[in-house]
């Protein structure tokens, strides 16, 4: 069956055969994976913890947690002098396990954010900073939440 939406986007690259890893940084690239899907996919498998049905609200896993993906975007934050990954808390009232991305330097960091920790903010996200040149910004105290591991966080899925 033809795809134009394929063929248009991608053209010759069609034939082209890739490593799993290869295409799915070529989609990285086009901003075609749905990274807070991806998160919720794998710390559920590697917790062995269900994701809840789609409409389940305010909650990702059966455990009760809710996973949050973020990542830096050096070309809309570099000129406020950090980077920020942004974790969405509007309408939240459970523990936030969350996953970021810092796009400059690839690396992953995680936190776990019990509702305590954000319920006296009135707005709709807040940010984990990093310096512009993709170091973390520990001074924030956001980052007293990090967790040392993915296994760890992993673990607090449950």
């Amino acid at each position: 069956m033809r795809n134009v939406l394929l063929e248009t986007l991608f053209g010759n690259k069609l034939k082209k055969t890739y490593t799993l890893a290869e295409a799915f940084e070529l989609f990285d690239e086009l901003d075609l994976i749905a990274h807070g899907e991806l998160a919720e996919k794998a710390i559920s498998k590697k917790s062995g913890i269900a994701q809840c049905s789609k409409n389940t609200p305010g909650i990702d896993l059966e455990s009760g947690k809710q996973i949050k993906y973020a990542q830096t975007n050096y070309q809309t934050q570099a000129y406020c002098g950090t980077l920020k990954g942004y974790i969405t808390i509007k309408g939240h009232n459970q523990t936030i396990l969350a996953v970021v991305t810092e796009t400059l330097t690839k690396k992953q960091y995680f936190f776990h954010f019990p509702y305590s920790s954000y319920s006296h903010y009135n707005a709709n996200t807040f940010s984990i900073p990093f310096e512009i040149d993709g170091t973390p910004r520990k001074s924030n105290d956001r980052w007293k939440h990090a967790v040392d591991s993915w296994e760890d966080l992993c673990e607090l899925a449950k």
